[in-house]
């Protein structure tokens, strides 16, 4: 905002709040009525003696020296490396070694690929992170593979339900069964639960085992003696 010393001090005031607000107004009457405005320095030095002291400052100077990623995801080691880094102006205010160090401290899953890639010209501490993260995401997807493998195996199959490992045989799907159809000198007579089921085992034998039976069960022809055979009309 192109604020001078003394006008982002009052910029600063305006965003404190409850305890904050009664520390300033208190700080600011113990400098007297006669003081000159209050410049930066002076105004963060007494804010942080305040509210961050010395030794706090130092406790997190050394947390982040010894952050390690460990347990935590990319996304968490990131947010808390920036958050210490505050602390450390000192140590990574160069930006290649703001990245050794960031690369450093990650897991040994990661830390080959991107010691490799922090080698590059131009990397900075946003890129780095975005690209440990993206690996991370890979290698989790990675062990993942062989278990939707399974799945995608067993679906294919013709496997129902999760895939447990175990042997499932394969039923083909059959169509829904028709309507059997009844022969002529059938129609007509009260329903008979055996003859219906005879007639559904007949569909399924040989064409000729079932022109016998269907002989055998059909009643006989008039013989005419005209002709000497047996036949209707």
């Amino acid at each position: 905002m192109h604020a001078s010393d003394t006008e982002s001090v009052e910029l600063a005031s305006y965003r404190l709040w409850d305890m904050a607000a009664v520390w300033y107004e208190s700080w600011r009457r113990s400098r007297g009525q006669n003081a000159p405005p209050a410049v930066w320095f002076e105004f963060t030095r007494a804010f942080l003696a305040h509210y961050l002291p010395a030794e706090i400052r130092r406790a997190r100077v050394d947390e982040f020296l010894l952050l390690r990623q460990n347990n935590m995801s990319i996304r968490e080691y990131s947010l808390k490396f920036n958050s210490l880094a505050r602390y450390a102006q000192a140590i990574v205010a160069e930006m290649e070694d703001r990245v050794h160090r960031f690369v450093t401290g990650l897991g040994p899953h990661l830390i080959k690929a991107c010691m490799t890639a922090s080698l590059q010209d131009g990397m900075d501490i946003a890129r780095i992170q975005g690209y440990a993260q993206n690996l991370e995401e890979l290698q989790r997807q990675a062990k993942q593979d062989p278990d939707r493998g399974r799945h995608k195996q067993a679906r294919s199959a013709g496997y129902s339900g999760d895939y447990q490992g175990g042997y499932r045989p394969h039923y083909s799907k059959r169509p829904a069964s028709s309507v059997v159809s009844v022969p002529s000198h059938f129609q007509g007579q009260r329903y008979d639960r055996s003859i219906y089921s005879r007639l559904g085992q007949r569909s399924r034998a040989p064409a000729t085992s079932y022109r016998r039976e269907t002989n055998q069960a059909r009643p006989p022809l008039p013989r005419y003696d005209q002709c000497g055979k047996g036949h209707s009309g």
